[in-house]
């Protein structure tokens, strides 16, 4: 796993896509797929966050200030 906030962020987005997509294919009756699903949704989310808020952003604002 790289440690390259910009690759966790691509990585988190592919991540995340294939988790929405299972979601909806998983079906109207699969309540316990679903919720297993969601947790790792907010999980990855809550990850993907973090490294926006507080690794990318005060990054980003130091070098391009205006």
């Amino acid at each position: 796993m790289s440690t390259d906030a910009i690759v966790l962020l691509k990585e988190d987005h592919k991540e995340g896509q294939a988790l929405f997509r299972q979601f909806e294919a998983a079906g109207d009756n699969a309540t316990k797929r679903k919720g297993e699903l969601v947790k790792k949704m907010i999980e990855l989310l809550t990850v993907h966050t973090y490294i926006e808020i507080e690794c990318m952003y005060p990054r980003v604002r130091e070098l391009l200030p205006d």
